[in-house]
């Protein structure tokens, strides 16, 4: 076995996804270029998120999903529903997205190692004689 290259738990990990997110909804434009941009870079960070604090996914998303509403709403409340729509929204619900997935995928393989790890062929039977 190799040994770990990266501590079991990151503290202070949860801020990849916030900053990236926070990247994604400051791209200019609405192109599919800076769509693709705020995916990419989402993802990743989930992923990195993930593999750098791995952790229960629905455990993780319920506190992140109620981070993001509460954030909305204090947004919404502080410029209104017609500015926080031209922040541009589409780029953060597809970072938002994008995290999820970099998630669910860094867990998934985060998984397969450690099946890999576990996996010991199983020794063949003894022959077996009949007794003399």
């Amino acid at each position: 076995m190799s040994p770990r290259v990266l501590p079991r738990r990151v503290p202070g990990a949860f801020v990849v996804p916030l900053v990236a997110l926070a990247c994604s909804a400051e791209l200019p434009g609405r192109t599919g270029a800076s769509y693709l941009t705020a995916a990419v870079l989402c993802t990743a960070a989930g992923a990195a998120w993930q593999l750098l604090q791995p952790r229960d996914l629905v455990d993780r998303l319920t506190h992140f999903a109620a981070a993001y509403a509460v954030v909305t709403v204090v947004l919404w409340g502080a410029v209104g529903w017609s500015k926080t729509w031209t922040l541009g929204p589409a780029t953060g619900a597809v970072g938002l997205a994008g995290v999820l997935v970099g998630c669910v995928y860094a867990e998934q393989w985060r998984r397969s190692r450690e099946r890999g790890r576990n996996h010991t062929p199983s020794a063949a039977p003894a022959a077996q004689t009949p007794g003399r």
